[in-house]
């Protein structure tokens, strides 16, 4: 796992197109034999995820959970890997940002009533960095190759697919429930919070990878900010403010 990387001109879709297999609507997009590969993989995982909230507390979870880690995330490297061999970019791209509006509209309807809306909101903030990231890796992607820190580009690529990865898992685990409409324990609810605030460190990874292709002092189209003050204010939001930031998102969906 530690040697895949983020991308590279041989996967320039990198880890998320593990996404495809999340979207709903994939079926009609893909190849029967596609479909019923990615179908397997992710039935495969949602036994895993279903198996760990199933526990009834910290300790139960965490041994569960470092157990069936190792499976779910070489589960879902290996839908990458097979996703960017076999499905076109553009395909790609597509179910991707379908699958993650899917994730979005599932907690905006149904996180409230399943979880409260401490672990609702974290969870869409956790989404809404999940599509920046998306955002940067297609920045990456459409980058020149770097000629120099090839091993801090590995560093950065390990460390961006462990944190990824991490939230994922714990992101996953709400979507089982709440397609299953099954409640989560309070310990467990408290341990994948925790989880999903891995994802602002895989943001910061990506960040970082993206930086040895484009510096900070050249435009990119999605920076508003220094890199310094938007990575401090996400890791503000993770770790105290999911709520004002759903709240001031809302406002600003509405605007638009």
């Amino acid at each position: 796992m530690d040697g895949v990387r983020i991308c590279s001109p041989e996967r320039p879709e990198g880890l998320l197109s593990f996404l495809v297999s999340r979207s709903k609507r994939a079926a009609r997009s893909l190849t029967p034999s596609a479909s019923d590969v990615l179908k397997g993989c992710a039935d495969a995982i949602n036994q895993i995820l279903r198996t760990a909230i199933e526990a009834r507390n910290k300790t139960d979870f965490v041994r569960v959970s470092n157990e069936s880690f190792p499976k779910y995330a070489g589960l879902t490297m290996a839908i990458s890997h097979y996703a960017t061999a076999v499905i076109e970019k553009p395909v790609i791209e597509q179910l991707v940002r379908e699958s993650i509006c899917e994730m979005e509209a599932d907690f905006r309807a149904k996180g409230l009533a399943a979880f409260g809306a401490t672990v609702r909101d974290q969870a869409m903030f956790t989404v809404w960095t999940l599509r920046k990231i998306s955002e940067i890796t297609t920045q990456i992607n459409a980058a020149s190759a770097i000629k120099t820190s090839c091993e801090d580009d590995k560093e950065y690529c390990c460390n961006f697919n462990i944190n990824a990865l991490r939230a994922q898992f714990s992101l996953d685990c709400l979507n089982i429930a709440l397609d299953d409409n099954r409640a989560i324990y309070p310990e467990v609810q408290e341990e994948l919070v925790d989880g999903l605030r891995a994802m602002v460190d895989a943001y910061t990874w990506a960040r970082r990878g993206l930086e040895l292709r484009i510096p900070s002092s050249e435009e990119l189209n999605f920076q508003t900010s220094p890199m310094e003050v938007e990575d401090e204010a996400l890791m503000d939001f993770a770790f105290s403010g999911a709520s004002e930031w759903l709240d001031e998102e809302r406002g600003v969906d509405a605007i638009k």
